[in-house]
């Protein structure tokens, strides 16, 4: 037993040694320095973004995503503790076709949340400067290189659909359920579990058939700028308790929670965003974020609610 218990413990000694990267700084190498080891960092290309709904080309010619199994049912999908994150991995018989008749197959999903300073607002891109409570990352690789592993090199290689999450006081969504009770499992990195009867569909937003669509990177080293990003523009919804747990169920690779997750949104540059949706001025309205402001008593919750959009 004692054998067992030190090779466990030398595992774990090994996950942390590969924390080369970190947000804050406080695990590996902060957030702006990400340039002197992983010179793309640094590009023109970089993600996430601010997305400025006044700035946004509207473009009739961008179709709806085109998603196939996305809606199966019964999956069985491992679910693994990264030390930044806990990603999911997707079966390749998931693909999403673009408006260019690009097909990409999915490699993995993963999130971003805050929680750190009772900040509840963790997604990494923003609309007009506010942040959701979460961000989800599905990853996809461009069918024509085969694999997941060849294509993330490729100009043209990655494609990730972005969902931003929005948190409801009351509003449990049982379609995040089994993720957020499997998470007491991959408590510490490097852990894995299996997540069963998951149906990713139902953890996208309700309204699938609007999105802003710009050219990107990965938002983690080594930021590759080889990404399509798809961006939701309908949210999903989960509770205020869900979102909480969320914030509190993972460690890092020094044991210490998982919180504030996401990467500050970098500069367009040249770069066009487009959207399959005009403009409205009164979209705000019908959006609903978590905002922060710091008053003489503590920090007070300011809510702009959203009228929920059940079209598929």
């Amino acid at each position: 037993m004692r054998v067992l218990v030190s090779v466990v413990s030398l595992f774990f000694l090994g996950i942390q040694a590969l924390s080369e990267w970190s947000y804050s700084g406080d695990d590996g190498l902060e957030e702006s320095r990400w340039p002197e080891k992983y010179p793309s960092c640094g590009g023109e290309r970089q993600s996430p973004i601010d997305v400025k709904r006044r700035e946004v080309h509207f473009s009739s010619s961008l179709l709806p995503l085109h998603m196939v199994n996305y809606e199966e049912e019964g999956l069985e999908l491992s679910m693994t503790n990264n030390g930044h994150t806990v990603q999911i991995t997707l079966p390749n018989t998931m693909s999403m076709r673009d408006s260019d008749g690009t097909v990409y197959r999915t490699k993995q999903m993963h999130f971003h949340w805050g929680g750190r300073d009772s900040e509840i607002s963790g997604s990494e891109h923003t609309i007009d400067g506010m942040r959701h409570a979460i961000e989800i990352h599905l990853v996809h690789f461009n069918e024509k290189y085969e694999t997941y592993e060849k294509a993330v090199d490729q100009p043209d290689g990655l494609a990730v659909m972005a969902v931003l999450v929005k948190v409801e006081d009351y509003t449990e969504n049982d379609y995040y359920s089994t993720f957020i009770s499997e998470l007491e499992n991959v408590k510490y990195t490097g852990q894995t579990t299996t997540l069963r009867n998951v149906n990713i569909r139902n953890m996208l937003p309700g309204d699938i058939r609007h999105y802003y669509t710009y050219q990107g990177s990965l938002t983690t080293p080594p930021c590759t700028e080889n990404v399509k990003w798809f961006v939701f523009q309908d949210s999903a919804t989960i509770s205020k308790a869900q979102a909480e747990r969320i914030e509190n169920a993972v460690m890092d690779h020094h044991n210490q929670t998982i919180r504030n997750g996401y990467r500050r949104t970098q500069p367009l540059h040249n770069r066009v965003v487009e959207a399959n949706f005009p403009y409205s001025p009164d979209e705000v309205s019908k959006n609903h974020f978590y905002m922060h402001e710091k008053i003489s008593h503590g920090l007070k919750l300011k809510k702009i609610k959203k009228k929920r959009n059940h079209s598929h």
